[in-house]
């Protein structure tokens, strides 16, 4: 099988699925919930068994169809589907599913979307979308042409860690009276009329301020805390739950969740009094996992990678 490198080079891809699979579960359904180019569902599909079912999801119908292609030999025990990770609990119901065995995020961009699908990357002048699924309405110009200056700055504060982001959101606010932002190149041309800086710190920024929208425009830290609070009760005890996060604010939502699930006690209302309780999950990587050198140098875009694994208890 065609491991889907040409669309999607899987990060983490050998330490995600050793984590994911629990060999002393039987008859197992796998949730990849972040399809990609295959390259997870690939090796999930090589590492079970037979009897063993594999649902794989993704917001992008170019994953889907991608996917589908290179795993054809491996059809018959995966269901592709067009979906979002975040309302897994409804697609399993819909499916008549009750449980599951393992659940695997990559919550990366896939090479695809960077290179090739509309306003994702700053490199290319191109449609300033940033939807991973095209049902949904907002797109990332429609943030920058209807938020207020306020709204703007939430964004931009809390999803790109960026300091003094009223002076972008003022920035984008005044350039927006005499012309709409249409293309990613307009939001580019802005921040390097209104910013003097070098190269290096020019890419970092617009890392930042291209991350921020599309978080905003695809809900995506909502949805990760959907999906965690869903996991306790979607998958069986034994089962596991696997996340590649890029950045700290998903990294950081994923270490907390799993601090506060596995830990014995829990706060009462009494602030200086805490009660006893049982843990729902035991964490399997004490420190988030990182790729080695040899991988970042084969896919830079690895560099900030960090997997969080823990089985359902």
């Amino acid at each position: 099988m065609n491991n889907g490198n040409s669309y999607h080079i899987p990060v983490l891809l050998n330490e995600a699925i050793e984590y994911l699979i629990n060999a002393d579960v039987e008859n197992r359904i796998i949730v990849d919930g972040t399809l990609g180019g295959g390259g997870y569902t690939e090796l999930i599909c090589n590492k079970i068994k037979e009897n063993d079912k594999i649902i794989s999801i993704d917001k992008d119908l170019n994953a889907i169809e991608y996917s589908k292609q290179v795993l054809s030999s491996c059809s018959n025990r995966i269901t592709f589907l067009n979906g979002n990770f975040g309302d897994l609990k409804e697609i399993l119901t819909e499916m008549n599913i009750k449980k599951i065995d393992g659940l695997v995020l990559d919550l990366g961009l896939s090479t695809y979307q960077l290179d090739a699908e509309d306003g994702f990357s700053f490199m290319n002048d191109t449609p300033l979308d940033m939807r991973a699924y095209k049902g949904e309405n907002q797109t990332a110009a429609e943030i920058l042409n209807s938020y207020t200056k306020d709204e703007l700055t939430r964004v931009f504060e809390e999803y790109g860690d960026i300091g003094k982001a009223q002076r972008l959101s003022k920035a984008i606010v005044n350039r927006r009276k005499s012309v709409r932002f249409s293309t990613t190149f307009d939001l580019v041309n802005l921040v390097q009329e209104e910013y003097k800086i070098n190269k290096k710190n020019l890419i970092d920024f617009l890392a930042k301020i291209f991350q921020s929208l599309r978080i905003e425009v695809n809900n995506e830290l909502e949805n990760l805390e959907t999906v965690l609070e869903d996991s306790i009760q979607l998958i069986n005890v034994g089962g596991r739950i696997v996340i590649v996060s890029y950045h700290s604010l998903e990294d950081r939502m994923v270490k907390n969740f799993f601090k506060e699930k596995s830990s014995t006690t829990r706060q009462t209302d009494n602030p200086y009094f805490t009660e006893d309780k049982l843990p729902e999950i035991k964490i399997l990587t004490k420190k988030p996992v990182v790729p080695s050198p040899e991988e970042i140098k084969f896919n830079s875009r690895s560099r900030s990678a960090k997997l969080r694994a823990a089985e359902i208890l």
